[in-house]
């Protein structure tokens, strides 16, 4: 089952906010990219139900850009959230994932790649023989078997 990738961002900064770890728009985007990556590797299934794309500073879910560009390059501070309507009115919602095994799947992505600023884990997006490089930033969509052949 793939999961939102608000759900999967919020989740990580849960588990970050924990560790102490800040991270910024660019570092969330490179963080979910580890993340679905290794999850379609071990997996064979999709973590997130978005694809990534290729822009210039490496693969970005255009959706979460949006969502998270007013922070710039400053750390996020809160929870995305969600406001969904209902019969009579609506309520705030802040998607965020309760399975145990993909909270461990993003702790331990936060574990290996966590310390690294967003400029260290983009030029690692950037590196020869990414399922960025391929293509370099001409905005197409990264496929997962890409990012699964990067992974090996």
């Amino acid at each position: 089952m793939a999961y939102s990738t608000i759900a999967v961002a919020n989740t990580i900064l849960e588990l970050a906010e924990k560790k102490n770890i800040k991270i910024s728009p660019m570092k969330m985007q490179k963080l979910i990219y580890y993340a679905q990556a290794w999850y379609y590797y071990l997996n064979n299934e999709p973590l997130i139900d978005e694809h990534f794309s290729r822009w210039q500073y490496g693969p970005v879910i255009p959706s979460l850009y949006h969502e998270l560009k007013y922070y710039g390059a400053n750390d996020i501070t809160s929870k995305i959230v969600n406001f969904e309507f209902g019969y009579d009115d609506g309520v705030v919602v802040e998607p965020i994932i309760k399975d145990k095994l993909i909270g461990r799947h993003l702790d331990k992505i936060l574990e290996v790649y966590g310390s690294y600023s967003a400029q260290e884990l983009s030029n690692m997006t950037h590196q020869e023989g990414t399922a960025w490089a391929l293509k370099g930033a001409d905005g197409s969509v990264i496929t997962l078997d890409e990012m699964k052949r990067e992974t090996v």
